[in-house]
Parts: structure tokens; C-alpha cells; sequence
């Protein structure tokens, strides 16, 4: 990726962070885009008074600036650039700054999300309770609608790109972030529609985009990032959600999937071809060889290594069960699509 001129959306933090430092430790140029910016207070402030620009009630630790500069010093050249991905505006801007600045965008990633109001609350909303409205306006216009838009705006200026400019990627690539939520019941209903509406995105822009562009659509696993610590800390994710998180990835997996898929040069292959596809990060660690950050191989959702001990474990029986005994068959999509099983540990 040495060279490579990326965009993160969504990276101040979490996934997008992880993402973004990835990049950087590979060498990557990263535009680094977001809402939480330390000059923020300082600038317009119409650009910082849309609807779903972060709040303390949507945020969390971290700015655009802090992971543009972690990605400088690790390896790689951050850019941040405050940009509301709500805001058509400013989505144009963004790429227009990047023909200006460096003639050609590589790779974009898709990560930006905008959490409810309520905060990590507002997930476990039902549709028809109050507030409803409010959480699949919040997921689908940053989350579904911003991932179109800002792949509308790229497309133009990544189909100029040269392939002699793009180091050890074969060709240009959208990767969208989703979750196993677009295909089962994860959260609430607003959630799962726009998350399986991310991975149709993908399917159908590239049926459009035919080899030029790969446009993959990425399941993480359960990710422990600092909004999710913090549900954790105060008991929302036991309440709520009640599996273990042993097994949780970090931000960094996501990264390093989306750099095997890009610098693979057999990616572009019609036997290979991964573009219009869902792929989940776990098991592209399995197949590429790549580990999590702290050196483990966390298993895939759908793999046994990851259910039996979340739904068919207590605590006790956990912690007496060896990994190497449970076998990593995994259960096939169309019966995840039915469902996660209940939790009675």
C-alpha cells in the first residue's frame, strides 16, 4: 500500500480508526474523515451544526487529528478533514480537495456510521417506541445514504487512476463496512435494513462498475471498540446482547482484511473475484495468514469456535473446554440468516 491514496470515512475512532492506522503502518497516504475534530470549535460553525454531526451523545474518545497523526507515526501520511457525511457539500469538497492534492484516490473505505441518539442505548431501540423514527434516520443517512454518496463522488476519480501509480493494487477498491446484521436480527430493525442494504450497495454498484473497481462489502466480528467498551463497562452489553467477548476482534483486523484484498493480485481473476461479494474478516485472516493485533486469530461468527462457547457455554464450562477441541466447521450463511440463538447462560 506504500504510496496507495486512501480515504477512511468515519475514523476518528473505532473500526475507521483501526482501519486507518492499518493503512498507515503499510505505507498508505489517508485521508481521515469525521465529525470529532479538536479544531472544530474554532471553525464555521454551520459546518458544525447539521443534524447528525457527533455530539457527547453520539461520541466518544478520539478525533479526525489524533488518527491522522497516529497514522503518521506509524508509517503512513494522515490528512484529517473534517467532513459531515450528511452533508452533500462537504462529500463533494472531500474529493475534490483529494483531485486537487493528489490527482487520484486508490481506495475507499466506507466506514462512517452515525449511532443514534441515545448514544449505544438508542441500538437496542424498538421501531415503534419513541425514537424510533429518529434511529433509522441516524443509521441510514450516515451509515447506507453517506456510503452511496461518497462512492458516487470517488468513482469518477478513481476511474482516472493509472495502474502504474498504484503500487501492489491491482486495480482500485471500495470496501463498504457492514456486519453480520445485514444478514440476521442484530440490534433492531433499523440496523439490519441498512446493513443489508450496504451489502446490496456493493453487489449492485459492481455489477455496474464490472472489473474496473472491486467493491467489497466486510463482516467484522464482535469488535471491542471504545463505544463498545463502554457498554460493556456499564452492563448494556450483558443486558442486551449477554455472549461473552473473549473472542472479540480488534479495530486493526478489519484493516488488515481490507489490505489483503486489495494487494492481492489475483483478486481482479474471475475464479477470484471478490468484487459484488460479502466477505467476512475472520476468515479472510484464515485464508491470507494475517493475525488480530495482539497476535491471535479470533474465529469467525459463524464458525463453532465462536458459538459454542457464546450461546451453548456458561462461564464455568468455558473456561474448562480447550479452543483446540472445539472444531472451526462453520455453519453455512443461509442458516445464520435465521437467526441468532438464544442465551440462557
Amino acid at each position: 500500500m506504500k504510496d496507495c491514496v486512501c480515504v477512511v470515512t468515519g475514523a476518528s475512532r473505532g473500526i475507521g480508526r483501526g482501519i486507518a492506522l492499518e493503512l498507515g503502518r503499510a505505507g498508505a497516504t489517508v485521508y481521515v474523515t469525521g465529525t470529532s475534530s479538536s479544531s472544530s470549535n474554532n471553525t464555521n460553525k454551520t459546518q458544525n451544526s447539521g443534524k447528525f454531526v457527533t455530539n457527547e451523545d453520539v461520541g466518544g474518545p478520539g478525533t479526525i487529528e489524533d488518527t491522522a497523526s497516529e497514522v503518521t507515526s506509524v508509517g503512513g501520511r494522515g490528512i484529517p478533514v473534517y467532513c459531515d457525511h450528511s452533508n452533500d457539500e462537504q462529500v463533494s469538497a472531500l474529493f475534490d480537495r483529494i483531485r486537487v492534492e493528489e490527482g487520484r484516490l486508490d481506495l475507499l473505505v466506507n466506514n462512517a456510521f452515525r449511532v443514534p441518539p441515545g448514544g449505544a442505548k438508542g441500538l437496542f431501540g424498538k421501531f415503534w417506541e419513541e425514537g424510533g423514527i429518529e434511529i433509522w434516520d441516524s443509521v441510514h443517512t450516515v451509515g447506507l445514504r453517506s456510503h452511496y454518496v461518497a462512492s458516487a463522488k470517488a468513482i469518477p476519480l478513481m476511474m482516472a487512476n493509472s495502474p502504474s501509480s498504484m503500487g501492489n493494487m491491482p486495480r482500485p477498491m471500495i470496501a463498504m463496512v457492514s456486519s453480520f446484521g445485514g444478514l440476521c436480527y442484530t440490534f433492531n430493525v433499523a440496523y439490519g435494513v441498512g446493513k443489508g442494504g450496504v451489502d446490496r450497495l456493493a453487489k449492485d454498484m459492481a455489477v455496474e462498475l464490472g472489473d474496473k473497481i472491486g467493491v467489497t462489502s466486510l463482516y467484522p466480528g464482535v469488535v471491542l471498540t471504545e463505544r463498545m467498551a463502554k457498554t460493556v463497562e456499564n452492563g448494556d452489553w450483558d443486558r442486551e446482547v449477554g455472549i461473552p467477548i473473549d473472542n472479540a476482534e480488534s479495530p486493526a483486523y478489519t484493516g488488515r482484511a481490507i489490505i489483503a484484498i486489495a494487494t492481492d493480485p489475483t483478486n481482479k481473476a474471475n475464479d477470484k473475484d471478490r468484487s459484488g461479494t460479502i466477505q467476512v474478516v475472520a476468515e479472510l485472516a484464515e485464508e491470507y495468514g494475517f493475525l488480530d493485533a495482539n497476535g491471535r486469530r479470533p474465529p469467525s461468527i459463524r464458525s463453532m469456535k465462536f458459538l459454542l462457547p457464546a450461546y451453548g457455554m456458561d462461564k464455568e464450562t468455558r473456561e474448562k473446554i480447550p479452543d483446540w477441541l472445539i472444531p472451526n466447521w462453520k455453519l453455512p450463511f443461509f442458516i445464520m440468516a435465521q437467526g441468532q440463538p438464544s442465551n440462557d447462560n
